[in-house]
């Protein structure tokens, strides 16, 4: 039966993806609603609370503590980080509530099957956030590859381009930079791209290997008598393109990277930011132990082969995919917008260019709204991605990791 009522939503995990996901909800406001909110940070907290005129008694530090205070709530958005996911969701799915789940769906893939099942045995509706099936010109590839225009697909080549200082700031100064504090790298920041290869080629996944690992960022590569910070008179710290003082004080500080140190975006703010916290830390000396790069090869059915590539080591931010089909093949730039289309004997290149839009994770908007829509309508077939879709391209992710770690080849069979 359709569901009519306002959605009452509780965000669990109110960080940069959770706060962004539930300000959506404001672009549906005569079906969805914030309700209340679980933050262990005070400051973020009550910063949510403002914007969305939560009372006080409705904004918690412990997710446990709001659920069993028995709020009036249907639905929860959950975006705690990825090592966090499973007991929220459960304890969610106990009390009846749908769920808009943050990527990846667990940290675990035993995690992962428990999800599923508990969301199967409970009848409510899970959706999970893989961001590139939203996106238009990743639908487009889809599209095109769909539609026969390079026909059949043998082989594909995807690249994730993190960027060196993207790379620094998150994955090895920043709070993900250590697999204990969140997960292994391939899971947290890839498992978009490899859903979205498994997405393009459409068949179920044979065998993995992978190869990797932490190569540049650590002790033993740092440049002769660096210090431990940037700000404890680094005899290299001037001709260093990872300096803190760079990128965090001396430039643009109300922009990314520099903005993200300190709310109070002074010079002594941020001066003060950088010897003390994280962000001042040499980048060889940070404590970080995350992949820097990695390989990804892949056997689908049908004799497919796919290769994906994450580095940190780019000189622009972005995917780039080429696709080979036995009439043509397909080039995709996300940096530059664009998808190139050849076929064979043509002669000829067909190009798609799109509009760069300003704001951050623009397709945020249509992951709720589809959410909304299979929850009013209580039709989880309307879910673009439920946890049964991701769980094929999840196995692929830990079976490369088993792969990297173990140094062999592992059959998805084996998950």
């Amino acid at each position: 039966m359709k569901k009519t009522e306002l959605i009452r939503v509780c965000l669990i995990g109110a960080g940069q993806r959770g706060t962004q996901l539930a300000r959506q909800l404001n672009s549906f406001s005569g079906k969805a609603k914030l309700v209340a909110v679980a933050e262990p940070r005070e400051e973020v907290r009550y910063a949510l609370s403002k914007e969305f005129s939560l009372p006080a008694e409705y904004c918690f530090e412990d997710w446990e503590e709001m659920i069993n205070s028995e709020i009036p709530c249907d639905a929860a958005i959950i975006a705690t980080l990825d090592n966090q996911h499973t007991a929220p969701v459960l304890a969610c799915l106990k009390q009846g509530w749908d769920i808009l789940l943050e990527k990846p769906v667990a940290d675990s893939f035993a995690d992962v099957q428990r999800i599923e099942l508990a969301g199967k045995k409970s009848g409510r509706i899970i959706s999970v956030c893989q961001t590139l099936r939203y996106k238009p010109n990743f639908r487009k590839v889809k599209e095109l590859v769909k539609s026969g225009q390079i026909g059949d697909v043998v082989g594909l080549e995807h690249l994730e381009g993190i960027g060196n200082i993207r790379f620094t700031h998150n994955y090895v100064r920043g709070k993900w930079g250590r697999v204990e504090d969140n997960t292994f790298l391939l899971l947290h920041k890839s498992s978009h791209d490899l859903d979205f290869i498994s997405w393009i080629i459409d068949k179920p996944c044979v065998k993995v290997s992978s190869y990797g690992g932490l190569k540049y960022f650590k002790p033993e590569n740092a440049p002769e008598r660096a210090s431990l910070r940037c700000t404890d008179d680094c005899p290299v710290e001037d001709t260093c393109i990872y300096s803190a003082l760079k990128l965090y004080v001396h430039t643009n500080r109300g922009v990314w990277p520099a903005n993200t140190v300190s709310k109070d975006h002074s010079l002594q703010s941020h001066l003060d930011a950088i010897k003390t916290g994280p962000f001042g830390k040499c980048v060889w000396r940070s404590g970080n132990n995350v992949v820097d790069h990695q390989v990804v090869a892949m056997e689908f059915e049908g004799n497919v082969t796919a290769v994906f590539t994450m580095s940190g080591f780019t000189s622009f931010i972005g995917r780039q995919t080429r696709i080979h089909g036995t009439k043509g093949d397909l080039f995709f730039d996300e940096a530059k917008q664009e998808i190139l289309v050849a076929k064979f004997g043509s002669g000829k290149e067909m190009k798609y260019t799109f509009d760069p839009d300003p704001h951050t994770h623009p397709e945020d908007r249509e992951i709720v709204q589809n959410w909304i829509e299979a929850v009013l309508d209580q039709d989880s077939l309307k879910v673009a991605v439920d946890v049964k879709e991701a769980r094929k391209s999840h196995a692929i992710v830990f079976a490369a990791e088993k792969s990297r770690l173990e140094g062999k080849t592992v059959y998805i069979h084996e998950f």
